[in-house]
């Protein structure tokens, strides 16, 4: 424990540089209070060019505190001071505390608080909004400041923003954990270096496909139809009446929006189903490309470099919840466009191995899950031990795993035998087997629901928690909270840790590293190691794998980064969009001929690659889709009993 006898409270005046995919700019002004045990104040008042160290680090421990120390950080790193700590972040603690009250009404969660808007649910005194914004154009719309314009700065930054957080410290340190707060003031602040650091893109590719997104997006649509062999696309709109339809014919159940109690075909829905349909898995995937298509647009800098907010906390169960301008969010295909650009350098992917089954397992304490868990492969386990064999096969695996996903992500009978096709009572003996075989399990989530629904709070292992508002339809909520509340709360944990560990992206559980080749694996082993203790220490000893493998998850100069997914598809879908970018010029009449070359690693011919695997990649795709629109055997029988059901069964 560190004890702290003096607290900084600081603030800094940027010009962000929003939307634009850069790094924030130089910072105009660094003003900071500092106060002391006995009530004394000292008022920093900093502007360029700033000292090697803050004037207040004289040595020993002091506290930092800030709201959205984000931007903070990166005004200290263009200053050369290191990260503080420890540091507590009043936007992250004030998203921690209001999560519940965030989280009511029939809108999804609101956005997290302005530094006004939190000082005004506090009773905290504050400046005037019109003032606030005055300020930031000062501060976003020029450069080369003259001396009275950074001294109207520094008085803005010192007089209300530094006072306004020591105001707001005040009025919410009665509720504040200080033992865990410093771990999401690392947090935040480490999300800011790995934003500094960016995404390597592709950049010729991508400006390719973004100036030809249009007319992709048309030949997307046309060939999706084709597909399917249903007018689902009409004049470009997206026919959702044509989409039952099509769905009736071919028997494939549609589902209920949980949320509206009406038919719905969206993405999010369809998803669980696309391992059993094969139609759901040709318009799951080609819908969520071009989607992305429509709206493409991520932000890059001059650099370069991919860069967006994650909007930290930003759900419910506390995940980051970045735009759809991130890469991350588009589909996994378009992942490709990250590309190792600098000679001498490597990326590595590393993620938690069934994070889910393991945070289960280690909450409950069910003895059956650990020990799956830690056999590599729980599904298998699973799936062996309810049929009697040795070893299932890869689609009883699936079945099997969507069970056991399904249960502790609050899935019914009815919802499961949807989603795989088979009967209800088939799905019910499913889930049946699995409670017989994780009794532990199965009375954890059983008490979890009681909790909820006498408005307990269910609290995650670093203190995010959600309390019931009452409303119809939770039950699925509170059953996975516990596992994505706790994922969510791993991340934060390793971030704190990671330090120095370049790290340059991030999804719910997994990170990306970018460091020279010649010691990347020495960066992907020492990551390993953190990630590893941190679950270790917030899973009461139990530890979750962390997995990179390197002649799968490690990208050397000049290749592309390649997901999991599109690389057991054969690169189908970024051969077709390579192919498609080529079509759309030719038809634009664009000079083709300086191209940024294919997914390929070093020595092949990439531009050979390109079109031989995307022409045979949609003949063979497209012949498959026609083969397998109309087939009515579904996942293959699990047993003799257990079986698909019948074609058009609305199981």
């Amino acid at each position: 424990m560190i004890t702290c006898q003096r607290v900084v409270f600081i603030d800094s005046e940027f010009d962000a540089k929003k939307g634009r995919g850069e790094r924030p700019g130089f910072p105009h002004c660094i003003c900071a209070i500092e106060v002391f045990p006995d009530g004394r104040e000292i008022e920093h008042r900093l502007a360029a060019p700033y000292p090697e160290r803050p004037p207040w680090d004289r040595g020993d421990p002091y506290a930092t505190v800030g709201f959205a120390l984000g931007a903070e950080m990166g005004s200290m790193m263009h200053a050369g001071w290191p990260l503080p700590a420890p540091a507590i972040d009043l936007y992250a603690e004030y998203m921690v505390l209001h999560n519940s009250e965030m989280c009511r009404g029939d809108e999804g969660k609101k956005p997290g608080p302005s530094l006004i808007q939190a000082c005004r649910r506090y009773g905290v005194a504050t400046m005037d909004a019109a003032h606030k914004e005055e300020m930031r154009a000062l501060a976003y719309t020029k450069t080369g400041h003259t001396p009275e314009e950074i001294s109207t700065l520094q008085d803005y930054c010192l007089d209300d923003d530094c006072r306004a957080t020591l105001g707001l410290f005040r009025a919410m340190r009665p509720r504040l954990d200080l033992l865990r707060a410093p771990i999401r003031g690392a947090f935040m602040m480490q999300l800011e270096r790995m934003r500094w650091r960016g995404l390597p893109i592709d950049v010729p590719l991508y400006r390719r496909a973004e100036r030809h997104a249009l007319a992709i997006a048309v030949k997307m649509r046309k060939e999706l139809n084709r597909k399917l062999g249903a007018e689902i696309y009409y004049s470009g709109v997206f026919k959702r009446a044509a989409m039952f339809e099509l769905m009736r014919r071919r028997g494939i159940p549609i589902p209920i929006d949980p949320k509206t109690g009406k038919w719905s075909c969206s993405t999010r829905l369809l998803k669980p189903m696309i391992e059993t349909y094969p139609e759901m898995k040709i318009f799951y995937e080609d819908k969520r490309m071009l989607d992305a298509f429509t709206r493409l647009g991520i932000e890059i800098g001059t650099d370069g470099r991919h860069r967006i907010w994650l909007n930290p906390f930003g759900t419910k169960t506390g995940r980051n919840n970045p735009s759809t301008k991130a890469l991350w969010g588009l589909p996994h295909t378009m992942r490709s466009f990250m590309r190792v650009t600098t000679p001498d350098m490597a990326i590595a992917q590393i993620d938690f191995s069934s994070e889910h089954i393991g945070i289960a397992a280690a909450l409950s304490g069910d003895p059956t899950l650990m020990a799956d868990y830690h056999s590599d492969d729980p599904y298998r386990q699973f799936a062996a031990a309810a049929l009697g064999i040795v070893n299932p096969t890869a689609l009883q695996r699936q079945v099997y795993k969507a069970c056991v996903l399904g249960r502790i992500f609050g899935m019914g009978a009815d919802t499961l035998a949807r989603n795989l096709g088979i009967s209800r009572s088939q799905a019910q003996r499913i889930l049946d087997q699995m409670s017989a075989r994780y009794p532990v399990l199965n009375a954890w989530l059983e008490r979890v629901l009681v909790k909820a629904a006498h408005f307990v709070p269910i609290t995650c292992t670093l203190g995010w928690s959600l309390t019931a508002s009452g409303k119809p339809g939770e039950q699925r909520t509170f059953l996975n909270f516990p596992m994505q509340g706790n994922e969510a709360e791993i991340l934060r944990l390793v971030f704190a840790r990671a330090g120095d560990l370049p790290i340059i992206g991030c999804a719910h559980d997994s990170f990306i590293l970018e460091d020279r080749a010649d010691r990347i694996e020495q960066t992907i082993q020492d990551m390993q190691n953190v990630m590893r203790a941190a679950t270790r220490d917030l899973l009461g000893g139990f530890e979750l794998r962390a997995d990179c493998k390197p002649d799968e998850d490690i990208t050397y100069y000049p290749d592309r980064f390649v997901d999991k997914r599109e690389r057991e598809d054969r690169m189908q879908h970024w051969n077709w969009l390579l192919q498609l970018i080529e079509e759309a010029e030719h038809e634009d009449g664009r000079d083709t001929s300086e191209r940024s070359g294919d997914y390929g690693r070093a020595g092949e011919d990439p531009e050979a690659a390109i079109r031989a695997d995307a022409r045979a990649g949609i003949e063979a795709g497209s012949e498959t889709a026609q083969a397998e629109v109309g087939v009515q055997g579904r996942v293959c029988p699990v047993s003799d009993d257990v079986a698909p059901a019948a074609a058009g069964s609305k199981g």
